[in-house]
């Protein structure tokens, strides 16, 4: 088993974690609502278990599933001759189209929502929300994720260069900050703090739109792309009001508590 990407793919996500947590502490866009502490702690547990997960169950990861898929030729980047280079393009333009319309489908179907809400009951909207996922989200997308692997037969490489790349994107854009005017540009072809922070509104209009893990393009095609809120931004979910739900327990029993009205 190639070891490399852990490698990578964790020397590029602690890098950006730093530097967006630096800019936070520093240049902070929006005052925090809970304790940092309370939340972090919360948060950065979230991570273990995700990782914990990975860790026993390495088939059950799109790139243990790509090298499963390599191995036995399966999918369909296994059958249809194409160079590398075309397969590693369209692999990775197939990655991103293919976890926006996940990402809805955890907004769409309710017991899914039960389980991505944690991750939008944050109080707080920064760089440790990034791996804010209950431990049953992280086991359902991760299936989703690997199922898409086998079935398209993405290569190992493909799957850790995307995921590596949307790695930092993401860690950079639910970063507590705002880009300076002059890079509002970067709007047009990237999910910037900007565009992400109204996906993590507490409402719903607003926190169904944005849902592009790398590019705002299929937010654009599919008109779920918003760009300004519709009045007093806030961040969180109305079932989830106060600091108490910040605590770890409450965290790990959110998807028991969560109402599905709302949703679309």
């Amino acid at each position: 088993m190639m070891a490399w990407p852990d490698s990578v793919l964790g020397v590029m996500f602690i890098a950006t974690f730093l530097g967006v947590a630096l800019w936070e502490a520093f240049r902070p866009a929006r005052a925090p609502v809970s304790p940092l502490g309370l939340r972090w702690f919360g948060n950065i547990t979230l991570l273990g278990l995700a990782s914990l997960i990975a860790w026993l169950l390495p088939f059950l990861t799109s790139f243990g599933a790509a090298e499963f898929a390599a191995r036995h030729s399966w999918g369909l980047f296994h059958r249809v001759p194409v160079t590398p280079a075309i397969a590693l393009v369209a692999s990775v333009v197939l990655l991103d189209f293919f976890a926006y319309w996940t990402h809805r489908l955890m907004h769409t179907l309710p017991p899914l929502w039960r389980l991505h809400a944690l991750h939008h009951s944050d109080t707080d909207l920064d760089v440790t929300t990034t791996i804010r996922h209950h431990p049953a989200e992280v086991l359902a997308q991760s299936a989703l994720d690997a199922l898409l692997a086998l079935l398209f037969g993405f290569s190992p490489e493909a799957v850790a260069f995307y995921g590596g790349v949307v790695l930092v994107v993401q860690t950079f854009h639910h970063g507590n900050v705002v880009l300076p005017p002059r890079l509002n540009w970067l709007d047009r072809f990237l999910i910037t703090p900007n565009l992400h922070r109204l996906h993590h509104s507490r409402l719903y209009a607003e926190n169904n739109s944005n849902f592009g893990n790398l590019v705002p393009l299929w937010d654009y095609l599919f008109g779920t792309l918003r760009h300004q809120p519709e009045g007093d931004f806030r961040v969180g979910l109305p079932d989830f009001p106060g600091t108490d739900f910040q605590r770890l327990d409450k965290l790990l029993i959110q998807p028991l508590l969560v109402t599905t009205a709302g949703q679309r």
